[in-house]
C-alpha cells in the first residue's frame, strides 16, 4: 500500500480526524496541518449571550430529549434573562398558580426547550392535568410537578400528556419509587445540602433514569453533584437587579475617569503654548462585557458631510407622474 493510501486510511482513525491533508494536485501528499477545534462562534455586534452557564456544567453526561442533548437548564421566568442565555433548556417553575398566559409569554422568547411547572402543591388533581395538556399544546417540552405531588397525580398527568413529566423530590423513599413507577420520566432532586447523597441513592436504584439537580454556588458543589450521578444541572442566574447595578457601577467609574482626563487635558492646554487636543477615552471591547450594552461609537451613523452633499432644494418627482396605476377591478364580473 502506498504512502498516500496509508495517509487516507489513517484519516479515518480517531486520532487523525482533527487533521487536514493538503495536496498539490499531483497525487503527492502535502503537509499535514492540524485543524482547528471547530468553526468560529457566531455572535452579533450587539446581540450576544452574556449569561453563560458555568464551565463545570459541561461535564455532565446529559440526557436526550427529542433528539436534543441537554446538560444545563436555566432556572428563570425573566424573559430578558431567558433570551440572553446559552443554556440548553429553560426550567420555568415559579411559586404561584400556573397560568397558560405565563407559559405562552415564556415560549415566545425562549429559543431552547421549555420545562414549565403545572402544580403539585396548591394546584392538584384534574386542574394540574389540564394545565399540563394546555402546556403541551402551547409547545412546552416538558412539565414539572412539585414535590408534594402524589404518585396518583403523577400518573394522572402522565396519562394526559405525551411530553415527559418531571417529578421533584426532596428525599429518596418509597414515595419516590412510586412516582417513578407511575411514569415520571425525569426526577428533579431538590434536597438542599443532601442533594448529592439523594442522587447517589437514586442512581443506584435506577441506573438509566435522567436526574436533574441544582448546580450549587461553588465549583466544589457542582463537581460533587456531577460525580454523584446528575445528568443535567439547573443554574440560577444573577437577577436583573444585580446585573443592572453592576452595569451602573461601571458607567459611573468610566464617567469619573473621563472627567479626570478632561481636567488634565485642560490643565496641560493652559500651561503650554499650543492648544492640546482633547483626550479621547478608549472604546471598551463589547466582547468582554458581562452585559450586552452598546458603547458610544459602535453603531455606524451617517457623517455630516454625507448629509450636506444631498441637495435639499431638488423637488420630488413621482414615478407615476401624477397618475396612479390602474388597478384591476375585483368585483362580481372581475372574478
Amino acid at each position: 500500500m502506498s504512502d498516500q493510501s496509508n495517509a487516507i486510511a489513517g484519516a479515518d482513525q480517531p486520532s487523525a480526524r482533527r487533521s487536514i491533508i493538503f495536496t498539490d494536485g499531483t497525487g503527492d501528499i502535502g503537509e499535514v496541518v492540524p485543524a482547528a477545534d471547530g468553526p468560529c462562534p457566531i455572535e452579533g455586534r450587539l446581540r450576544k449571550a452574556p449569561l453563560r452557564v458555568p464551565e463545570g456544567y459541561g461535564k455532565c453526561t446529559g440526557f436526550t430529549l427529542f433528539g436534543r442533548r441537554i446538560r444545563s437548564l436555566l432556572y428563570s421566568t425573566d424573559v430578558a434573562v431567558i433570551r440572553n442565555s446559552n443554556a440548553d433548556a429553560i426550567f420555568a417553575v415559579y411559586p404561584f398558580t400556573a397560568q397558560p398566559a405565563i407559559t405562552q409569554a415564556l415560549l415566545t422568547v425562549a429559543e431552547a426547550p421549555l420545562f414549565v411547572g403545572v402544580g403539585g402543591g396548591t394546584t392538584t388533581g384534574r386542574r394540574a392535568a389540564e394545565l399540563a395538556a394546555v402546556s403541551e399544546m402551547q409547545g412546552a417540552a416538558g412539565v414539572v410537578l412539585n414535590s408534594p405531588a402524589t404518585p396518583d397525580m403523577v400518573a394522572q398527568v402522565v396519562s394526559t400528556v405525551d411530553i415527559p413529566v418531571v417529578a421533584s423530590i426532596t428525599r429518596f423513599d418509597e414515595v419516590t419509587r412510586q412516582k417513578v413507577e407511575a411514569g415520571a420520566r425525569i426526577i428533579n432532586v431538590a434536597a438542599g445540602r443532601n442533594t448529592a447523597a439523594v442522587i447517589r441513592e437514586l442512581r443506584e436504584a435506577y441506573p438509566n433514569l435522567p436526574i436533574l439537580a441544582t448546580g450549587g454556588k461553588t465549583p466544589e458543589v457542582t463537581g460533587a453533584t456531577v460525580e454523584a450521578g446528575a445528568n443535567a444541572l439547573i443554574w440560577a442566574p444573577p437577577s436583573i437587579t444585580e446585573l443592572q447595578r453592576d452595569m451602573m457601577v461601571r458607567y459611573r467609574e468610566r464617567e469619573a475617569v473621563e472627567a479626570v482626563d478632561t481636567e488634565d487635558a485642560g490643565a496641560a492646554a493652559g500651561a503650554g503654548t499650543t492648544e492640546a487636543e482633547p483626550a479621547v477615552p478608549p472604546m471598551p471591547d463589547i466582547t468582554d462585557m458581562p452585559v450586552a450594552d452598546v458603547p458610544a461609537g459602535v453603531v455606524d451613523t451617517v457623517p455630516p458631510e454625507a448629509e450636506a452633499a444631498v441637495p435639499a432644494d431638488k423637488p420630488f418627482v413621482s414615478p407615476f407622474k401624477s397618475r396612479l396605476p390602474r388597478l384591476p377591478f375585483l368585483g362580481r364580473h372581475g372574478r
